[in-house]
């Protein structure tokens, strides 16, 4: 894809856009409990960018502050609207702005392979056999 591509995406109602520059750093999906309650599913799937590469454009959001399962802080950022979960800002990458994977416009290209906080999997989830399986996670850590 390289640093020129381009992708834009949103909430439910299409009243939060936003746009992303380059690739994401990082594409993790994340077991842990509270992506599971965000998502309401068995797992979050989050795009990590440089806060600069990410420009949210359309509509208000509302945020929902919560400690992860790490102890930090993470800021989540919702449609006021339809409630969608659009982004985070953790704390532990203070540069960085996660966005959630399903609100992208087009998510053909999307290929996670880092699982984080596999202690709180699903029982019933198999890993794919190519991916990198951590039982918490290193995020934060190069």
């Amino acid at each position: 894809m390289g640093e020129s591509s381009k992708r834009a995406g949103g909430c439910a109602c299409g009243a939060v856009r936003y746009e992303t520059v380059g690739d994401p750093v990082r594409i993790s999906v994340c077991h842990c409990k509270d992506c599971q309650l965000r998502s309401g599913s068995a797992f979050g799937i989050g795009c990590y960018f440089p806060r600069e590469a990410v420009a949210i454009g359309e509509g208000a959001t509302r945020k929902y502050e919560r400690v992860s399962d790490a102890g930090r802080h993470v800021s989540i950022h919702f449609c006021e609207n339809c409630g969608t979960s659009v982004y985070w800002l953790p704390e532990v990458l203070p540069n960085a702005i996660g966005v959630a994977a399903g609100t992208f416009d087009n998510t053909d290209w999307l290929d996670p392979k880092l699982h984080i906080w596999s202690k709180s999997a699903q029982k019933w989830f198999h890993f794919p056999s190519d991916a990198k399986v951590l039982r918490e996670s290193n995020i934060g850590q190069r």
